[in-house]
């Protein structure tokens, strides 16, 4: 039997290293949105790096140094 207003409950989850959320309908007695699980608010996803592209610095000292064909 519901207990409150109907309100949405989430739910945090990392399945295969991704983040995942699932939201629900509640009725619980908290009354107001919610989320359950771990947070992810100080998740970061690491950098992806770029592809090395040989002879950069070659490329970017002989451009003058120009930031367009800065390649490092």
């Amino acid at each position: 039997m519901p207990t409150g207003p109907s309100h949405a409950r989430a739910v945090n989850s990392l399945v295969n290293g991704e983040i995942t959320q699932e939201v629900f309908p509640c009725r619980c007695t908290q009354g107001e949105d919610h989320t359950e699980g771990p947070d992810f608010t100080d998740f970061e996803e690491p950098e992806p790096e770029s592809p090395t592209v040989p002879y950069a610095e070659e490329i970017w000292l002989s451009s003058g140094m120009d930031e367009d064909y800065d390649f490092r």
